[in-house]
């Protein structure tokens, strides 16, 4: 599971080969390039609005900087220890031979499914660790390092063994071969993980709100709410888009710096897993800590949560909020796959619509739900027939999470052999006929992962919920949240417990153990 995937030169040679767009294409990625540039416009506006006195004190008072401070070290903390982490599983599950390695591949993913409130909420219930950065540090470090043990995990399946069997005839030993022969295969693919999870940490808002931790995320919640400021509060918004630019920025000229080293995939050879058993000792204790700590500790504290219940369950407003949850995010992740495919076959295309869309889909990305609510209370209070209502929050979904989709659907597309259209386009087909006829089919399961992961995390999204949510409109997310606010951690439980068996379906459909191909990217 990547953000930026690695083309190789004939699939960017074969890109280069299918001709111009059509206009109703270019129409169509405009439109999303459009529409993922809607809350940067918003908040550009907003800040424009603010007074020259307010805006430096929002600036440059004291706050602030240590807001930018707290964020900064965050990040780049998160990012380190998943990275660490989740490159650490991916190699023990790709190195060593250790029992019921299927299995254990799902469960390491499977925390993908918490959100992170529920995260939080699971260890406050513990009164394990206190509330601060620290707390948060563990939060995040969890829930974000199977983005990074996905992506690592597809690339060691790429890695090239005989490339380490010359290492070892030159006398290498297996720390040096990682560092001078396998990290530099994977290590496009490791950073675009640490990526999605830089992403993931600057717009989290459930972990840093209940631990108390002052980001830009929460202090841009706390001034809106607070005052109802919403220029302050889109100026603070601008400068995490600034820092998430930065970020971007840089995962992409570290990527096209780095020398890739390839081979085909028939003549790669793999090297014999492990089979010592010191090493199986080793990863297999280090594989199941993770699991119990990420994954079987959450599950068991929110089932002792609901099994130690004084009021009784509700189960008319249990399954109300399910079928909620599911409808507005499977329309939300309907709609991301209609906005994603112009994208993704305008990127494969290499055409400049396609790489400004992808970059500000990415930009959008890293924003807090929040600003997106933001900018869609404003621009439907202009249009009453969609103000509050679900196909609104539906489009808030989309656009919040439609990197995830065009990764995965451009891969896809960028796979599809070019001969075949070649052929079809021969036989008198017309481009449109090619596509649904030829190059969609082919690429139905990325298309399908993208839309997954669309709907994995709209049903996780919670401050966008709240502000965009018609009257009386109540998700999984709502509920867990309206309830963990108030510390009725009980009540919370059977919520987040249920929220939690829906989100896996989608994370094990993505992730699947019997599945030795690629895994879909995130964007």
């Amino acid at each position: 599971m990547t953000i930026i995937g690695q083309r190789n030169v004939s699939q960017t040679n074969g890109a280069k080969q299918r001709g111009a767009p059509s206009l109703a294409l270019i129409a169509a990625g405009l439109f999303t390039l459009a529409a993922a540039a809607l809350p940067v416009a918003y908040l550009i506006r907003r800040a424009l609005q603010i007074d020259s006195n307010l805006l430096r004190t929002v600036l440059f008072r004291a706050k602030t900087l240590e807001i930018l401070i707290t964020t900064i070290s965050l990040v780049l903390a998160v990012v380190a220890l998943a990275t660490l982490i989740g490159v650490s599983i991916a190699w023990a599950l790709s190195n060593v031979d250790l029992p019921g390695v299927a299995l254990l591949r799902a469960l390491v993913i499977l925390p993908v499914a918490i959100p992170s409130y529920v995260f939080t909420y699971s260890w406050l219930s513990l009164e394990f660790l206190p509330n601060g950065f620290f707390a948060t540090l563990v939060v995040l470090t969890l829930t974000t390092t199977p983005y990074v043990t996905l992506a690592a995990l597809a690339a060691f399946r790429r890695i090239d063994g005989a490339q380490l069997d010359v290492a070892q005839t030159l006398g290498l030993n297996q720390l040096e071969s990682f560092f001078r022969v396998t990290l530099p295969q994977i290590r496009n693919a490791v950073g675009a993980g640490a990526l999605i999870v830089a992403l993931y940490v600057l717009s989290d808002f459930g972990a840093v709100s209940l631990l108390g931790v002052d980001t830009f995320t929460r202090a841009i919640q706390n001034t809106y709410q607070g005052s109802f400021d919403r220029s302050s509060a889109a100026l603070l918004a601008l400068i995490l888009v600034a820092i998430s630019s930065l970020v971007i920025y840089f995962e992409i000229s570290f990527r096209q710096r780095s020398t890739l080293l390839k081979s085909s995939v028939r003549i790669t050879k793999r090297l014999p897993a492990l089979r010592s058993l010191k090493s199986k000792a080793w990863a297999l204790s280090a594989i199941l800590l993770y699991i119990f700590v990420a994954l079987l500790t959450p599950l068991l504290v929110l089932l002792q949560r609901f099994f130690s219940r004084v009021t009784p369950i509700d189960l008319t407003e249990l399954l109300i909020a399910s079928l909620s949850t599911i409808s507005v995010s499977l329309f939300g992740a309907l709609i991301a796959m209609v906005l994603a495919v112009p994208v993704a076959l305008l990127a494969v295309r290499e055409t400049w619509i396609g790489t400004w869309s992808e970059r500000a889909i990415l930009l959008v990305h890293a924003l807090p739900g929040i600003v997106m609510g933001l900018a869609l209370v404003s621009f439907g209070s202009e249009f009453p027939l969609v103000y509050q209502t679900t196909g609104l929050l539906a489009f808030a979904y989309s656009i919040l999470f439609l990197a995830r989709s065009v990764g995965s659907i451009r891969t896809s597309f960028a796979k599809v052999p070019i001969n075949l259209t070649e052929i079809a386009s021969t036989l008198g087909q017309t481009k449109a006929r090619i596509f649904y006829r030829v190059t969609l089919p082919l690429a139905a399961p990325g298309v399908l992962t993208g839309t997954l992961l669309v709907f994995l995390s709209a049903m996780k999204e919670l401050p966008a919920t709240l502000m965009l949510r018609p009257t009386g409109f109540e998700t999984l997310a709502t509920e867990i949240w309206n309830n963990t606010a108030i510390f009725r951690f009980s009540e919370a439980a059977p919520y987040a417990l249920l929220l939690v068996a829906i989100a896996a379906i989608p994370t094990f459909l993505i992730s699947r153990p019997d599945r030795d191909s690629e895994r879909g990217e995130l964007q």
